[in-house]
C-alpha cells in the first residue's frame, strides 16, 4: 500500500484497536444472526429464502440495538415495514462486509508498534458505515431507546457512563474519519 492510498489513520494506541475490534466482532455476530447459518452468498435461492424468512424481523423486533441499524426508510409505516423486511438480508450483508474490512485493516501489522491503523481511500466508507452502526447501537444502550433523534440526558450518562464514553469516543473517531475523507476527496 502506497502512502497515496492512505487517507486517514485511526489512532488505535493504548488498546483502542482492541476495543474497536471487540465492538466490531460483537456487531458482526449480531448481523450474522439475521442471516441463515452457513448461508451461501453466491446461491440466489438461499438468499431469496433468507429474505422471505420472518426470523430476521422477529430478531430486530426483540433487539432494539440491532433494530437501530435498520431504521424505517419510508414515512408510511406499512410500506416501511415491507421495505425493511425485503432489505434486511442485503443490508446485513453490506454491514458485515464493511465490518470485516475494518477488522482486516486493524489486523494489519506493518511492523510499527505505534497503534496507528492506516486506512485506504477505498476503505473509508466501510469504516464510516461500521463506526456509525456501532455508535447507533451504543446510543440505544445509553438511552434505552431505538428512536433516531433521541437526546441523551444527564441521567442516561450517570446510569451508564461506559456507554456514554463509548458513544463519545465512536463519535469522535467517526468525525475524524469523515473530515479526513472530505479533505482527500
Amino acid at each position: 500500500m502506497s502512502d497515496d492510498d492512505i487517507v486517514w489513520e485511526f489512532d488505535g494506541g493504548d488498546g483502542r484497536t482492541d476495543v474497536l475490534m471487540a465492538l466490531v466482532v460483537q456487531q458482526l455476530n449480531a448481523l450474522d444472526s439475521l442471516l441463515p447459518e452457513g448461508e451461501d452468498e453466491d446461491d440466489p435461492m438461499a438468499r431469496l429464502a433468507a429474505e422471505l424468512s420472518e426470523r430476521p424481523v422477529e430478531l430486530l423486533d426483540s433487539n432494539p440495538a440491532l433494530a437501530r441499524l435498520f431504521p424505517p426508510a419510508l414515512a408510511d409505516a406499512k410500506e416501511a415495514e415491507q421495505f425493511r423486511r425485503d432489505a434486511i438480508g442485503q443490508q446485513a450483508r453490506a454491514r458485515r462486509t464493511a465490518g470485516r474490512t475494518v477488522l482486516a485493516d486493524c489486523a494489519v501489522d506493518d511492523g510499527v508498534d505505534d497503534g496507528m491503523v492506516a486506512v485506504r481511500k477505498d476503505h473509508v466508507d466501510a469504516w464510516v458505515t461500521t463506526l456509525a452502526g456501532l455508535r447507533a447501537a451504543w446510543n440505544v444502550e445509553l438511552t434505552g431507546s431505538a428512536e433516531r433523534q433521541v437526546s441523551v440526558s444527564r441521567s442516561n450518562i450517570r446510569a451508564n457512563p461506559t456507554a456514554a464514553t463509548i458513544c463519545d469516543w465512536l463519535g469522535a473517531v467517526l468525525e475524524d474519519a469523515l473530515q479526513a475523507h472530505m479533505f482527500q476527496s
